[in-house]
């Protein structure tokens, strides 16, 4: 894992830019969110004049779809996370679109949030997903080299 500020999804600067892109969407949406514990370990670079590289092992702790109303915010889910754990760091996102003017129903979301835990868990590529610190800062989450 290494962590730094997003620059892969330029048009993101926080969870609330997300937002308003799934409330702009044609049909009603709803967010796919994976709160992610991260056990980190640091380490060295091979030049030790350069900073510790933040590494470590990240799993799912919970999964949650949410309907993308005018009233949703990241307090919201950040109160709703912590309420179940508060042993979490990441929010990883995706926005499921609705069709015919109809948002996915929870069931229709539970695969997807099924897939994108196992993703996380098995270190698949996780390039579709955004991922947010607890404060809605974008982070970039990629596999250690």
């Amino acid at each position: 894992m290494d962590t730094t500020t997003s620059n892969t999804v330029p048009a993101l600067e926080s969870f609330d830019d997300l937002i308003a892109m799934a409330r702009a969407e044609p049909d009603p949406c709803r967010l796919l969110t994976v709160l992610v514990q991260a056990e980190t370990a640091y380490r060295r670079r091979a030049d030790a004049n350069k900073a510790l590289m933040d590494e470590g092992l990240l799993q799912p702790v919970m999964v949650r779809d949410w309907a993308v109303t005018d009233d949703l915010c990241l307090a919201d889910i950040v109160a709703g996370a912590d309420s179940v754990t508060s042993d979490w760091r990441f929010l990883m996102t995706a926005v499921l679109p609705g069709s015919h003017g109809t948002a996915p129903t929870s069931a229709e979301c539970e695969p997807h949030l099924e897939r994108m835990a196992t993703a996380l868990t098995i270190g698949a590529d996780l390039g579709a997903f955004v991922f947010f610190d607890r404060e809605g800062g974008p982070v970039s989450i990629r596999s250690a080299s």
